[in-house]
């Protein structure tokens, strides 16, 4: 979902609850003057503070919907966490009323004090309450989800915590009215004549309930506490996706519906600049899909060889030597520490020139891990592409050679096949349909398989590579 709808379906919420509280408000004001009911009369003016807070909702999330500025560097997100503070204190001094009037109506002598005005009115504005109740928190607690408000998941929880407190009037109301029918003097009939003003505690209670839940989330994103599950999120990906740059510090913060996210990880001190930018980079785009929306400053400090694994040591000094590495094992045996490696030298070089740098990438490797032997084994680099004499065909004309070499094969139908060129250097990669149930070993081997038999089939114009489509 983009910004611009994200905002826009964020402000619809919060106006639908701004004219439903205005509504209810008026509603229970009338209904609770009527009937004189402690009950619906705290309803009343819970709701009126349900107005004052669905109305600072609303422009909250106005507000945060302002870019950012020079004075606002990270964007406007926290007002909303300030209005649901706000909410909070509101609330709290709703509680306070309603238990106020309540112990004094409870400690009256005055008859009159506990007398509710039975009215069909009474339960009709309580059942209307209950009814709007369960679809506006249900709307707002789905739009919250959706754009990740404080303020909206604020109005949600404390529009569903409203259906308990109106069930618990509805029966005080209910009990009022069947008071009439009882003994008097019995405890049944003490009961139904104070359960008006038990439900309002009751409501009282909950309300004291969702202030903990939303001053609690407030005061924690206003102060910048930690999100363990973000943090925590975040260094797995690390490890599982891009484990040859160890997170040294890692800082989460939420500015409303944003997440901002620093950490320090460790590079090879040999690192250039333009691959230390792209690594960066990579990590920004993996936190954001990792973490919707956030934004990643990436600090990169020269990692100590004392905080690297021996893998990442045997690449950091392959990397010195200018050599490219695969096939790594690290084995400790009976016979004592040993190193396999498979080394990747140019295809068409001469063995015999390349002898004295191999012996000192081989001697380095002993000195510096403390290995007691070290065997590679010498592959010619395929990152480097080969030179092609032979003229090639017009695009359209070697995509058809393709297509119907892999039709002979009895192999997937390519998804597209691309041509890249530059002077005599070419490379084909034929895409062909995801086979997500294969493992990993399984998929490298038919690919491979694929790419062997496909640049067998078709005439030597260019290097052949079978890969999965992305989508």
């Amino acid at each position: 979902m983009d910004e611009t709808r994200q905002n826009a379906q964020k402000a619809g919420a919060a106006l639908s609850s701004v004219l439903w509280s205005g509504l209810l408000t008026v509603m229970k004001i009338v209904v609770g003057i009527m009937t004189g009911s402690l009950g619906i009369l705290s309803e009343a003016l819970h709701s009126a503070l349900d107005l004052l807070s669905a109305g600072g909702t609303y422009f909250a999330v106005r507000v945060a919907a302002l870019p950012a500025d020079d004075d606002h560097p990270y964007g406007h997100g926290k007002v909303e966490n300030l209005t649901a503070l706000a909410e909070t204190l509101l609330l709290l001094g709703t509680a306070a009323w309603v238990v106020k009037e309540a112990v004094e109506r409870l400690v009256s002598d005055d008859p009159a004090a506990l007398h509710v005005e039975s009215s069909v009115w009474a339960f009709a504005v309580i059942i209307t309450s209950m009814l709007v109740d369960i679809n506006r928190a249900a709307m707002l607690r789905r739009v919250a989800r959706e754009t990740k408000s404080p303020a909206l998941e604020a109005d949600a929880a404390h529009f569903a915590t409203d259906i308990w407190s109106s069930a618990a009037v509805l029966l005080g109301i209910t009990c009022a009215a069947l008071a009439g029918y009882t003994l008097p003097g019995s405890r049944v009939h003490w009961l139904f004549l104070r359960m008006d003003v038990f439900a309002s505690l009751v409501v009282a209670a909950f309300i004291l309930h969702v202030c903990w839940g939303l001053g609690r989330q407030a005061v924690n994103n206003l102060m910048d506490k930690t999100d363990a599950e973000a943090v925590a999120l975040a260094r797995r990906t690390m490890q599982q996706r891009m484990p040859a740059y160890p997170v040294r510090d890692l800082r989460v913060r939420e500015v409303g519906d944003k997440s901002y996210i620093s950490m320090v990880v460790d590079v090879p001190r040999e690192l250039h600049v333009d691959t230390a930018h792209e690594i960066a980079d990579a990590i920004e785009v993996l936190m954001a899909d990792t973490i919707p929306g956030a934004e990643t400053l990436v600090h990169m400090q020269p990692a100590e060889e004392d905080d690297l694994t021996p893998e990442m040591l045997v690449r950091r000094i392959a990397l010195t030597h200018r050599f490219g590495v695969h096939g790594l094992v690290l084995l400790h045996a009976d016979q004592g520490f040993i190193i396999f490696t498979d080394l990747e030298l140019p295809p068409q070089a001469a063995l015999g020139a390349w002898r004295v740098a191999i012996r000192a990438f081989m001697n380095d490797l002993r000195r510096r891990l403390h290995a007691d032997r070290v065997v590679v084994h010498v592959e010619p680099n395929l990152r480097e592409l080969p030179s092609f004499d032979e003229p090639l065909e017009d695009a359209g004309e070697w995509e058809g050679t393709v297509r119907r070499a892999m039709q002979e094969l009895g192999a997937p139908q390519p998804t597209a096949v691309e041509l890249y060129t530059r002077g005599a250097e070419r490379l084909c990669a034929v895409f062909i349909p995801r086979e997500d149930h294969l493992t990993v070993e399984q998929s490298h081997a038919r690919l491979s398989s694929l790419t062997r038999q496909l640049a067998a089939t078709l005439p030597r114009r260019a290097r052949i590579i079978v890969a999965y489509a992305e989508k």
